[in-house]
């Protein structure tokens, strides 16, 4: 009994002294810093309750303590001093409340002004224009900066002491630049990014600014002339928008697939953020809890409809004054939802859509913009085409895939349990039935066109014209969409309104998507996109002020395809599918653009494989797509090396240390000896440092100032010969 209770307090005692052995947080960094606050990031830590956020001056001893509840992996520090460096580090809390260790500490330092955000411009007459913005940090003291576009000298207006200037004396009808900087004493903050506006025409009463957006329904990019479409299938009304307008030649989905896409479109949203992941069965009706386009158009004085295929709700959806929708693919005699009413109408879809879009003309109420989303059901299975089109292109030659045979390595083993296409016989049958379809929403878009000529409308109304998603046609022996290959996301977007667009312009340079179309058609309307959408305005990336380098695509989960994410870039593309073994694709879109070799398990191109990985983890942060829906059984079936790698040179690359915030050193070591290019890249593929090694050498060390670069992930890319290998580093 001696022994027996002393042995208990010891237990006790070490029960009682237990405490939290989560391990700290990883990777704790600034992403961006003001003048009073500083936001930061971390990675999560599994079975994390919350965490303790500490932060205090270099020069002081005690710490601020900040409790943060939930398993989150950023915050903001509020309430900080200006130009001032302070110590940071960060916690784990378990679930009984104890806390474990704290990471190292990290220095931020905050700048001496904050730049204005939120700066918008409204009010836009021939001559002038209202710019607005805020103060992040109290600033009071600002300068408002403009110039026309394409013009290096730009005009200031120093010390304007409130949130918005008038800007007067601009030219008629004419592209102009602005943004705005503060203050701080004698310092001033970086300037906002520009803000872009076109003064209206002095002349008479301006044009009401209508928009008619025309959704064709599994539609692939390259069945029209303006796209080097078939030369039997003249479609004139269609390849006219592109023709007197702009046509977007790199044109995506965020998903392909009919609902998300058409939410996405709708929204500006990618489906991760708007919900609509999946197409809902006809018995499901879901409303976008995000607000809308036609929400916000109806909010702003336009009279707005819907006429055809919305798929996401058969039911009338907030924003719209007048509801037609069609839910199922019957195209004939077909169930139309009419505002509160279910009715059966006769005749062919094709034929009555386009005839009740004429009717929303004349619905319009006077003096008041409209806003049509004009969807055909067309070219969607069943081919069924309207009878005077039935049989037109018979005898012509129809086109077939240029990549017609299946894959045999390296490939996704789900692929041809899910989308096998392998009758090549029927291609020429469905391509005849599919243009038959085309050739009927050709026909009645030339109709819709006529009565806005009619009704002097044509030339003040946005044509928009797209498709949902692509279309694989027996591309690799597959068929449909969903799937990440170029046929099945690539899809047509033509633009006209001639007082803005010019004729015959074409965006080659620029990746297109469908997360675009809301924000275009507000950039338009002359309505400030401050909804947190997604897209950008394609007006202003038709004037190259905004650009798309690179996009994320996405699909979730459905049948057996399991979920996937992309990246694709110019010359690239990324696929990876969320399977319980890694399956993965890399094609070189410069020297395979019809996607027949994976290049995933090719040594030469292991830093390529690896960049593109690194871009997928920085865009799904960037979109905020932060989980995988699940995980498939799956894997590449017969992979194989397809090349000999033997020849290729032995090497030694390393950035340290690694993350820095003040000098990393970059070493490379090759079997190889030959002339070299060294680029320091940032997140999104812009070089921030260069140096050509002219001499050739199998050895180059270069130690690097980092104290420049804002915090981020950054690649070191070492080309040497005909070699490029790469290595990512962090700036803390």
């Amino acid at each position: 009994m001696k022994y027996l209770l002393p042995i208990l307090f010891f237990l006790i005692s070490f029960e009682c002294a237990a405490t939290c052995t989560l391990p700290a947080p990883s990777g704790l960094k600034s992403t961006s810093l003001a003048s009073c606050q500083a936001a930061l990031k971390w990675k999560k830590v599994s079975s994390a309750k919350g965490y303790h956020l500490q932060y205090k001056t270099t020069t002081s001893p005690n710490w601020i303590t900040l409790n943060i509840t939930g398993n989150v992996t950023s915050y903001t520090i509020l309430d900080l001093a200006a130009a001032t460096t302070y110590n940071v580090r960060i916690a784990s809390v378990c679930n009984s409340g104890e806390e474990g260790t704290f990471s190292s500490p990290v220095n931020i330092t905050t700048t001496s002004c904050s730049t204005p955000i939120n700066v918008a411009v409204s009010t836009i007459t021939s001559t002038s224009v209202k710019v607005t913005w805020s103060a992040l940090c109290g600033e009071t003291n600002f300068s408002v900066r403009y110039r026309k576009t394409g013009t290096s000298a730009w005009t200031t207006i120093p010390n304007i002491m409130q949130l918005g200037y008038q800007l007067s004396g601009l030219l008629p009808l004419t592209a102009y630049q602005v943004r705005v900087r503060a203050k701080c004493g004698a310092e001033p903050s970086d300037y906002s990014t520009i803000v872009n506006f076109t003064t209206l025409n002095v002349a008479g009463p301006q044009p009401r600014k209508n928009v008619l957006l025309v959704i064709v329904d599994d539609a692939r990019f390259d069945s029209y002339m303006a796209n080097g479409g078939p030369a039997f299938f003249d479609d004139n009304s269609i390849s006219r928008v592109a023709n007197e307008g702009v046509n977007f030649k790199l044109s995506f989905p965020a998903q392909s697939q009919c609902a998300p896409s058409r939410a996405s479109i709708t929204s500006g949203l990618y489906p991760h953020i708007h919900g609509v992941t999946d197409n809902p069965p006809q018995s499901v009706s879901d409303t976008i809890t995000q607000i809308t386009l036609p929400q916000i158009l109806h909010t702003n004085g336009y009279y707005t409809g819907l006429i055809g295929k919305y798929h996401i709700s058969k039911h009338p959806q907030p924003g719209f004054d007048f509801w037609m929708e069609v839910h199922g693919n019957d195209y004939t005699n077909t169930k139309f939802t009419l505002n509160d009413t279910t009715l059966t109408i006769p005749g062919h879809i094709t034929d009555i859509v386009a005839d009740s879009a004429i009717g929303f003309f004349h619905k319009v109420p006077q003096d008041q913009p409209f806003y049509l989303w004009l969807a055909y059901a067309a070219p969607h299975t069943p081919l069924t085409p309207r009878p005077q089109d039935l049989g037109i292109f018979s005898g012509e030659v129809m086109p077939g895939p240029v990549s017609p045979l299946k894959y045999t390595m390296n490939y996704p083993g789900f692929m041809y349990s899910c989308h096998s296409a392998d009758n090549p016989g029927v291609i020429p049958d469905f391509y005849q039935g599919y243009f038959e379809m085309l050739n009927g929403v050709n026909e009645t878009l030339g109709k819709v066109f006529n009565e806005l000529t009619t009704m002097g409308l044509m030339d003040s109304t946005l044509i928009i014209f797209l498709s949902d998603n692509g279309y694989l046609i027996g591309e690799h022996k597959l068929l449909e969409k969903q799937l990440a290959y170029e046929e099945s996301i690539k899809i047509p977007i033509f633009m006209r309104y001639p007082g803005l667009i010019p004729a015959g312009e074409q965006v080659t340079d620029n990746l297109a998507m469908n997360i675009d179309i809301a924000p275009t058609i507000l950039d338009f309307a002359g309505i400030e996109d401050t909804f947190g959408m997604q897209g950008v305005s394609l007006l202003k990336m038709m004037n190259n002020t905004v650009k798309r380098k690179e996009m994320l695509y996405e699909f979730f989960n459905k049948d057996c395809l399991p979920d996937i994410r992309a990246v694709r870039s110019f010359d690239f593309k990324y696929v990876k599918y969320n399977c319980n073994q890694v399956t993965e694709e890399l094609f070189d879109l410069v020297n395979d653009p019809y996607e027949l070799t994976n290049l995933v398990n090719q040594a030469a191109y292991a830093p390529v494989l690896q960049q593109y990985r690194d871009k997928l983890t920085f865009w799904r942060n960037y979109y905020q797509d932060l989980t995988w829906d699940s995980v498939s059984t799956c894997s590449l079936s017969n992979p194989q090396r397809l090349i000999n790698d033997a020849g290729s040179p032995l090497t030694f690359f390393t950035v340290y240390p690694n993350p820095s915030n003040t000098n990393v050193t970059l070493h490379f070591i090759s079997s190889e000896k030959a002339t070299a290019t060294l680029r320091i890249m940032n997140a999104i593929g812009v070089t921030v440092y260069e140096r050509k090694y002219t001499e050739e050498q199998t050895e180059y060390a270069e130690t690097f100032s980092v104290e420049q670069l804002p915090a981020g992930n950054y690649f070191a890319v070492m080309q040497q010969g005909d070699h490029v290998y790469q290595q990512s580093f962090n700036r803390q």
